[in-house]
């Protein structure tokens, strides 16, 4: 797996979930099922205990929840047989506590993570299974995770350490989601045609609301420009950290014309106070609070993101509206085709995984503990609830009862145990819970984005990146070029440095890190009939 590819899936598959949910509330709530009255699967099987490491995806338990005896978990435990004693780090304490277990060797029996690089160099070394010969015996297992899905999961080293979350369920594309509420207010509900316009509507939010931040930007790790600070970039068919394929060569995006040109329009928004002031220190906290208090209008992200819910706005929040915003009439003359402003489909899988540790004491029982993530009691129950207090049935068909679903403060935790399905299959259920709770309207308008990226992405096809796989040595370099392309890019708009230094730092960048996208060219070359045959398009481009 490469930096970029990693990044990104736990970027758009983890922590923004806890953005989408976070509204709602309910005075239901489901006590924890006493450990003691359950029963075994299996009256002759002796229960054992086994140990579980494990991300929350940014979605922690609530409060008086206990992460290893709840309604959720102990379906698992039941499934397996096995009293899973579940230690699940705060969010923004994970990575470090995982660095930690993985130095130590003080392994659990069953682990999951989204680091898939460094679980699997530990692999390597002796400390978790090659799982191929689990996965080839549960049908349960292959239902969600197709054998092409194990491939993509494989190591470098050529074992399957990893059984991947499913990604298949996302609604596919990514695209500029703006507030419409604010389109509404300042430009007549029409919809900006060309980029100029965009930033004429940026100028008369701040005119009208002083403190208004209508442009800001998220900086994640060594993306120093993200989520906000990307539509400027996406509308010239070069965002930032990314690649373009030019007559059957991958570059760059920071060497083309279009980056260039995009880093001239944001300084030009930086200087006339349009851009956040802070835009190249705002955490991911701060970024939330400025969404949420100081009009931003706009930013770039996934469509699993637009997943309508059931979820009651707060009374502050009744009058927001986003949406996806459609293309541009207009692109920028310096955009050299449209083709590369066109959303593409999803990776099948992302960099969730579990893990069994190869110091286990029962290989088969920490199987089954994976094969219960897979299990439809689970899926029923984090998805739709209980029937007859969640969800009742009419006409064959599913429907929420209280209409939040998922939004259900007191329930969507269980949301970061859907470690096989994805968390994308709560699309069919939230978008029901939607349609009962949402405006006719806005739930009409959520539904025509959602389409009209996912029939650009379809036909875009899916992207190059994911599949590659670079030489370590190249991988090692990604994070360092990420950081030096953040650096300049953010130094040019802030006007610590000059175009023409600007362009002496492409050059700069060309020497010193242009064999990463020649090797991302050679990959590409050396595959591109199976590439072709997968649903890349782009190797052609």
């Amino acid at each position: 797996m490469i930096g970029k590819k990693k990044a990104v899936s736990v970027l758009m598959a983890s922590v923004l979930l806890s953005t989408v949910l976070a509204a709602g509330c309910s005075s239901k709530s489901e006590p924890p099922a006493s450990k003691g009255s359950r029963t075994s699967t299996n009256a002759e099987e002796k229960r054992i205990k086994m140990s579980m490491f494990m991300n929350n995806s940014g979605i922690a338990h609530p409060e008086g929840v206990d992460p290893s005896n709840n309604p959720y978990i102990n379906i698992v435990e039941d499934y397996a047989n096995v009293d899973l004693e579940v230690e699940v780090p705060n969010y923004t304490d994970f990575k470090t506590k995982f660095n930690l277990m993985l130095s130590s060797g003080n392994l659990p029996d069953i682990l999951h993570t989204v680091y898939a690089d460094e679980t699997n160099q530990r692999a390597d070394e002796g400390a978790f299974l090659d799982l191929k010969a689990f996965y080839d015996k549960s049908p349960i297992i292959q239902k969600y995770i197709t054998p092409g899905m194990m491939e993509m999961a494989k190591s470098s080293s050529g074992h399957f350490y990893r059984i991947p979350m499913s990604w298949t369920s996302v609604p596919q594309g990514e695209g500029v989601m703006a507030r419409y509420d604010l389109v509404v207010k300042y430009n007549e509900g029409k919809w900006p045609e060309t980029v100029e316009e965009w930033i004429d509507l940026l100028r008369k939010i701040k005119k009208a609301e002083p403190n208004s931040l209508p442009m800001s930007n998220r900086v994640v790790n060594e993306y120093g420009i993200a989520y906000g600070g990307l539509p400027i970039f996406y509308w010239h068919g070069a965002r930032p950290n990314s690649y373009r394929i030019e007559g059957g060569k991958v570059v760059s995006t920071f060497t083309l014309p279009e980056y260039k040109a995009a880093v001239v329009v944001m300084k030009q928004l930086y200087d006339e106070g349009l851009l956040d002031k802070e835009f190249a220190t705002t955490d991911g906290a701060k970024w939330t609070e400025k969404r949420k208090n100081r009009n931003v209008l706009f930013e770039v992200n996934t469509a699993d993101q637009m997943i309508p819910t059931g979820a009651v706005k707060l009374p502050e929040d009744a009058h927001k509206e986003t949406q996806i915003a459609p293309p541009l009439k207009k692109y920028p003359s310096v955009l050299k085709d449209t083709k590369y402003v066109q959303p593409k489909r999803s990776y099948p899988i992302n960099a969730h995984g579990l893990y069994i540790s190869s110091k286990t004491k029962d290989k088969d029982r920490a199987w089954k503990v994976i094969e219960g993530f897979a299990s439809d009691k689970l899926h029923e129950a984090i998805f739709w609830g209980k029937e007859g207090e969640d969800f009742k049935i009419e006409n064959g068909k599913k429907l929420p009862i209280d209409g939040q679903g998922l939004a259900n403060a007191n329930k969507r935790y269980a949301l970061h145990l859907s470690l096989i399905f994805g968390f994308n299959d709560r699309k069919e259920s939230s978008i029901a819970a939607a349609e009962k709770a949402m405006d006719k309207d806005e739930f009409k308008r959520r539904m025509d984005g959602m389409k009209m990226l996912e029939d650009a992405a379809n036909a875009t096809g899916l992207a190059l990146d994911p599949f590659v796989v670079l030489s370590a040595d190249t991988v090692s370099k990604k994070t360092e070029s990420n950081q030096f392309i953040s650096t300049a890019t953010i130094e040019a708009i802030m006007g610590k440095i000059t175009l023409e230094q600007f362009d002496q730092k492409v050059e700069e960048y060309k020497k010193k890190y242009g064999f990463i996208y020649d090797e991302y060219t050679k990959y590409m070359n050396q595959n591109k009939d199976r590439l072709k045959k997968l649903g890349v398009k782009e190797v052609d481009w």
